[in-house]
């Protein structure tokens, strides 16, 4: 996936194959997909408890392109 920026999404608003990752039965707030070359990358805003974060974040392999990152934040 050539991209240099992170996407975000509201839950309700992201594609299904990237809502169908999530583990969390309802409680999504957000998505957001980190390209390969940003993979490695912190971001704090991202990150449980921030003012971006959630009570839960979790990470998985984007379905489609590999080396690509899903985040998941969740308030429950």
């Amino acid at each position: 996936m050539l991209m240099d920026y992170v996407k975000v999404y509201r839950y309700q608003d992201a594609p299904d194959h990237l809502k169908k990752l999530s583990t969390n039965g309802g409680d999504e707030d957000w998505i957001a997909v980190i390209p390969e070359n940003l993979a490695e990358e912190y971001f704090p805003w991202m990150e449980e408890g921030t003012v971006f974060g959630c009570c839960c974040v979790d990470e998985y392999e984007h379905p489609f392109y590999p080396g690509c990152k899903v985040r998941i934040g969740c308030h429950a």
